[in-house]
């Protein structure tokens, strides 16, 4: 006898379910990294702008036209790391919801696999009982062809 598993075609959906969950947590694990790349090239850019604006304080004597031109850029990308903030907020909350979709998903194969091994286990002690009982009959009936022909002979006298 085989086993099988009456719920197998479930577990191979739900494993499915699995991948895709993955596929889509990566996904947004990338993106939220990409982003933050991102955030951390503008912050880099403004510290560049920050010190070149110290240079030109201390080396030139008509600073003011190019500092003016280097503090609108300072304020812009203020604005534009504010943002970038609020977009990584999104993708994090975005990853964090992909990844408890994953793990439920792992909970409910893991569920199903923890179900498929106690029915398997079940069937093969139940396919030991079965084989026990037919070693016990086989011993039975050899042992009483063995008695039978003795107990023939006395009873018939002979």
């Amino acid at each position: 006898m085989k086993f099988k598993f009456s719920l197998e075609k479930v577990l191979r959906h739900r494993s499915i379910l699995v991948d895709l969950a993955k596929k889509d947590f990566l996904e947004a694990q990338v993106v939220l990294n990409g982003e933050q790349a991102k955030l951390q090239s503008m912050i880099e850019l403004k510290a560049a702008s920050l010190e070149q604006r110290a240079q030109e304080v201390q080396t030139k004597n008509t600073w003011t036209q190019s500092v003016e031109q280097i503090n609108q850029f300072l304020t812009g990308q203020d604005l534009r790391i504010s943002q970038q903030n609020q977009r990584l907020l999104g993708l994090e909350k975005l990853v964090e919801a992909r990844r408890e979709i994953l793990r439920q998903a792992l909970i409910e194969v893991k569920i199903i696999e923890k179900l498929k091994e106690k029915k398997k286990t079940e069937f093969l002690l139940e396919v030991d009982k079965k084989e026990q009982a037919e070693m016990d009959e086989l011993s039975v009936l050899r042992f009483s062809r063995i008695e039978n022909p003795l107990k023939g002979s006395h009873e018939d006298g002979i």
